[in-house]
């Protein structure tokens, strides 16, 4: 073999080991082959940013993810927020047409049932509606008329047991520890009398003019009333009859592929409210009854327009009823002449009840129909009172069961919906079967009625 021949063979030789070396496929491969491969495998890791990579977006690279996400729902919750406070202001300029409409709507979930059952039954339904409306109002109406004459008929009574506790805590001044002779007492007696009658020297002007002030205000708060009772009247029946049409004619103004999921919560957000209403007349039922009947064993003043007050007391939950208690035990203490006693009586009746309410009915009736809290329960009493008075304590409650029940029906309906699609369904027909999965909110009575 010549010379030439040799060199040429080698030169071949020496090509192809560079060619089979491993380290010149790993340098021509790239600098990222090179690396060893840590645990396995690198293909779980997640893949480098391209913009931290160049130094791209400086928020990336400086800026935690945390803190990134969470500014980003503050300024959201902040617009919402401050959405929220515009509609409570505008609503409360026009609390003549709001206050009356949330009666009507509350009024409505409590006759709506019945009158359903009287169109399933063949009725027309208007004429259930406006019957179902006419009993409740005769019935309330007759109620109040009872209790205002029974409370006339006992106001001299009470008046008589005050002026007899007050004689006896006299007699007990002057005989008791402190030693009061009967001048003494007619002494102090008469210096509370000059000072009411020079404060009322001093302010006769002043309380002449509060005097005209109320007396307007009073005209003014009557023609407010006239106006709401109308309108109460009026919205609760349309309530009754139309209130399904009158959701799907609100739920039409959105999207179309919000429409039926809204329509289906707000159908189960009713039936939430309707089983909060039915509850609540249970729970003030039972507190009406049992203090009822221990304030008329006890033969306290007033025993029937406090159980009254017990009963519509116990609408507004938790608050409503303490208050009321309370209000019978003072009238016990201060309207018969074993004030002390019978006080602690009708304070330890009082107590007995909460706690039946507390540890049976709200656990069994209150929390199965809305799923409170008791804890949402009184900062939701509070916070409505704070914002409109006794008629946002009033309505904070179902408000806030509404809410509740809203959201999980719309949670429900988009599982469905989702389970639905994955199986292959169109939009369509997974909105329908999202619907009957999980149950139909619309009530069987309007069901009925739009059938014929």
């Amino acid at each position: 073999m010549s010379r030439f021949r040799r060199t040429t063979a080698r030169a071949r030789q020496l090509w192809i080991g560079m060619r089979l070396n491993p380290v010149a496929e790993r340098a021509a491969a790239g600098r990222a082959d090179e690396e060893p491969d840590v645990g396995g495998g690198g293909a779980d890791l997640p893949p480098e940013d391209p913009a931290a990579a160049v130094g791209g977006d400086p928020e990336r690279r400086y800026v935690p993810t945390g803190l990134v996400v969470g500014a980003a729902w503050s300024w959201r919750l902040l617009i919402i927020g401050a959405l929220l406070a515009v509609i409570l202001y505008l609503l409360s300029q026009v609390t003549t047409v709001v206050i009356p409409v949330v009666i009507s709507f509350l009024l409505a979930a409590m006759l709506q049932p019945p009158a359903a059952w009287l169109i399933r039954h063949g009725w027309n339904k208007s004429l259930a509606s406006i019957l179902m409306l006419v009993a409740g109002l005769a019935v309330v109406s007759s109620v109040i008329t009872f209790v205002i004459q029974q409370f006339i008929a006992g106001v001299p009574d009470f008046y008589d047991s005050i002026v007899t506790g007050l004689r006896d805590a006299q007699a007990w001044l002057e005989s008791g520890p402190y030693g009061l002779d009967g001048a003494q007492v007619a002494e102090i007696l008469a210096d509370v009398q000059a000072n009411i009658t020079n404060w009322y020297g001093e302010n006769q002007e002043t309380i002449v003019q509060t005097g005209l002030s109320v007396a307007g205000s009073t005209a003014s708060g009557l023609g407010n009333f006239v106006t709401g009772l109308f309108l109460v009247l009026f919205t609760t029946y349309f309530f009754i009859r139309d209130g399904r049409r009158i959701w799907t004619f609100l739920t039409g103004w959105l999207p179309r592929p919000a429409t039926e999921s809204l329509r289906y919560a707000g159908g189960a957000g009713w039936s939430t409210l309707v089983q909060y209403m039915r509850t609540v007349v249970v729970v003030a039922a039972v507190d009406a009854i049992f203090i009822g009947l221990g304030l008329w064993l006890l033969d306290i003043p007033l025993w029937l327009p406090l159980t009254t007050l017990v009963f519509l007391g116990a609408f507004i939950p938790i608050i409503g009823a303490t208050v009321s208690g309370a209000v019978a035990v003072v009238v016990a203490l201060v309207g018969t002449e074993n004030g002390l006693v019978n006080a602690l009586i009708v304070l330890g009746i009082v107590l007995a009840v909460q706690q039946l309410e507390s540890n049976l009915l709200q656990p069994f009736l209150m929390s199965r129909a809305v799923k409170l809290h008791p804890l949402a329960i009184v900062l939701a009493v509070t916070a409505g009172g704070f914002v409109w008075g006794i008629v946002g304590a009033l309505v904070a409650v179902p408000l806030l069961a509404i809410v509740n029940g809203t959201v999980r029906a719309l949670n429900r309906f988009r599982d469905a919906r989702r389970e639905a699609q994955a199986r292959g369904l169109e939009d369509g027909d997974a909105t329908v079967e999202a619907a009957a999965d999980g149950g139909d909110p619309i009530d069987a009575g309007e069901r009925a009625a739009r059938e014929r």
